[in-house]
């Protein structure tokens, strides 16, 4: 058994990264291991902490300042090693206190395991100010993971480390979804006819406008009626990133305004999706889009993956290390070339070609499980003979 510490914000809210860490804390935790979460929150009493599994716990008590009982409470639980999610966005203004207990830890010769989420996004975003956030949590990493090609190349490229370890972002495996779901998901949204799907929260480098232009020629050239739904609504943001939040909201309302123009195509919105429901949608669509102009990895792309969807997604490198051979990939920004392709698959020709691609999907959710993940991210540790310091900081 491994005594597991992790930073990383944990649902409620809402978040991708939050999701991410709920589902590896589970796997470690089945497979025996003792994981800690500690999360943004308010609370200074560790009788307050939230029991989340049979070994497992969070708590609530990340501040902008690491606090004294926080770091008392942490060297109590004794932990064998450090697993830090890491996005600047995600971490916001508890980033310092992070940092700050890495720095602690490792000083203690305890491994500090870094996964960074979104390099590739995230490292130019704000130039200097976070290309020296990544280099101070670069500075306090032990073992740096990323979870697609693309973000490892990133950070290899920005010269924060010589190797990165690259893990699959991980996938629930092959969702169990039953008619009774597909039939409440269809009356719950209003689906009548082919369905062409794009799931997520709001970011203009999803893409979604690239589908919103591509939706009339697919509609034209569709024999029968087909619907497009975009389901999702922007991030919750806290801190200075609110500003970020405010962007996304700029661009869901150009977005329904961009749709709103197009009065002879069926496209509409939703908020953001129910957990029951994400499963049985992604499956009941006939085609997923994922048009994304930038990204490092997607939790969306490994969603559909589980729910065996038909997927058609942009080519960029960290959505290929997702969904390998179980998509078929269109060039960024293209829309005519991404209404090629979907147009294509609704086609009734085109209904083995569809079976095919679910089939893929759910052997590539299969092979990248995050039980996988989680016993990779351990395995990483012990590979690289911790507790040393591996980090190489390019002159």
């Amino acid at each position: 058994m491994t005594r597991i510490l992790v930073f990383s914000p944990y649902e409620p809210p809402a978040d991708g990264i939050a999701r991410h860490t709920a589902r590896l804390v589970a796997a470690w935790d089945a497979a025996g291991h003792s994981v800690l979460v500690v999360s943004p929150g308010k609370s200074t009493r560790s009788e307050n902490s939230e029991t989340i599994g049979r070994h497992s716990r969070v708590a609530r008590t990340l501040g902008v300042v690491p606090r004294r009982r926080t770091w008392r409470d942490l060297v109590e639980f004794e932990p064998e090693m450090v697993f830090v999610q890491f996005a600047v966005s995600a971490l916001s203004v508890n980033y310092w206190s992070v940092r700050r207990l890495c720095q602690k830890f490792k000083a203690l010769r305890v491994p500090v395991v870094v996964a960074f989420h979104e390099p590739a996004r995230e490292y130019d975003l704000l130039g200097p100010v976070t290309h020296q956030m990544y280099r101070s949590m670069a500075r306090v990493t032990s073992v740096p993971i990323a979870f697609s090609l693309a973000g490892a190349e990133t950070l290899v490229a920005s010269g924060l480390f010589r190797t990165v370890v690259e893990v699959p972002h991980g996938t629930t495996g092959v969702a169990p979804i039953a008619e009774a779901d597909v039939e409440r998901v269809r009356e719950r949204y209003g689906l009548r006819t082919s369905l062409v799907l794009a799931l997520g929260f709001t970011s203009a480098d999803k893409g979604t406008d690239v589908l919103i232009d591509a939706a009339r020629d697919i509609a034209q050239r569709r024999s029968g009626a087909v619907q497009f739904v975009i389901a999702g609504s922007p991030r919750q943001r806290r801190g200075i990133f609110k500003m970020m939040g405010r962007r996304d909201a700029v661009c869901q309302r150009r977005l329904v305004s961009q749709a709103g123009q197009i009065t002879d195509v069926d496209i509409a919105f939703y908020g953001f999706v129910a957990d029951e429901d994400v499963a049985a949608l992604l499956h009941s669509a006939d085609v997923v889009a994922l048009p994304y102009r930038k990204i490092t990895q997607s939790g969306i792309a490994n969603l559909a993956l589980s729910s065996r969807s038909v997927i058609v997604a942009s080519d960029l490198p960290g959505l290929r290390s997702d969904l390998g051979d179980a998509a078929i990939y269109v060039a960024v920004g293209d829309p005519r070339a991404l209404a090629d392709e979907i147009a294509g698959l609704l086609d009734d020709s085109a209904l083995a070609l569809r079976h095919e691609m679910r089939e893929r999907a759910g052997d590539r959710a299969l092979t990248n499980t995050y039980e996988k993940v989680a016993e990779r991210i351990l395995s990483a540790v012990r590979d690289e003979g911790a507790p040393k310091d591996p980090r190489e900081l390019r002159p």
